[in-house]
């Protein structure tokens, strides 16, 4: 049975995962993700080998402690209860420890407003809690799943460049990049870490993508149906458009369907 991610992420895969299953590569030897964020590709797969990486040092913590911690960690968050008083609790602290700080991340994140990462520019979470209140915040065999499928995982905290520089030639590598600001009308955040996605961030992928391409590694890219975006990479890429409602709004009523573009070199 195919592992649920563990956390709620803005711009997460999971309710795509139906169309991205039949656009994949039949087979790879190791599986990258350097945008990992909730990974959902990443759990439906389970692969044998991976690295995974993300820019978010709190987010890579999260999985770290998971992985090695798993027993302690569970047992330690499936007490937690949801409260408002202790959202705001957990928001104002600043832990030291990464097993706390793993705690605080796997809170925040679970009754946060829309499963949205979002700091400012000292690096501080900013984001208020949702409207819900959920009784049970965890099921433990969920987590231990998604402990499990960690453990075949190599995880860094780097930023892109870095985590694809061990790239080989039959590797398969998913890419999944935040939207430059504005780059569509209501969903353009991309404050994942002090610093911004941008499109000058877009041009330096797109290189290391024709790089990857030319050393015979597999790529799936998922990007902006906008020109502006997909035409800054490689025209021989395949481009199939795939849709799903918007997860960031500020209602569900007014969520809409957003088109974004697959693009393949196998």
């Amino acid at each position: 049975m195919a592992i649920r991610p563990v956390l709620r992420w803005a711009g997460g895969k999971y309710k795509l995962l139906s169309q991205l299953s039949t656009l994949l590569p039949q087979d790879w030897n190791v599986y990258y993700e350097p945008m990992v964020g909730g990974g959902a590709l990443f759990f439906f797969l389970s692969p044998k080998t991976s690295i995974l990486a993300d820019v978010s040092q709190e987010l890579i913590n999260f999985y770290q402690v998971l992985k090695t911690q798993s027993e302690r960690f569970i047992s330690e968050i499936i007490t937690l209860r949801a409260s408002r008083e202790k959202y705001y609790q957990f928001r104002n602290s600043h832990p030291i420890n990464t097993f706390q700080r793993a705690v605080r991340f796997a809170y925040l994140n679970r009754l946060c407003w829309n499963g949205l990462y979002r700091v400012n520019r000292n690096g501080e979470f900013n984001v208020p809690i949702g409207d819900r209140l959920p009784q049970n915040m965890w099921k433990r065999q969920h987590l231990a799943a998604a402990a499990a499928a960690l453990q075949n995982a190599t995880l860094i905290a780097s930023d892109f460049e870095e985590s694809l520089s061990t790239v080989s030639k039959e590797d398969f590598v998913f890419l999944d990049p935040p939207y430059p600001r504005g780059a569509i009308s209501g969903i353009g955040f991309n404050r994942y870490s002090p610093d911004r996605f941008s499109l000058e961030d877009h041009k330096r992928l797109s290189i290391i993508i024709r790089r990857l391409h030319n050393k015979g590694v597999m790529i799936m890219l998922l990007v902006s149906g906008l020109h502006e975006i997909h035409s800054l990479y490689p025209r021989e890429f395949e481009r199939t458009v795939i849709t799903q409602r918007s997860l960031i709004s500020a209602s569900g009523s007014s969520r809409r369907q957003v088109s974004e573009m697959v693009l393949r070199n196998y």
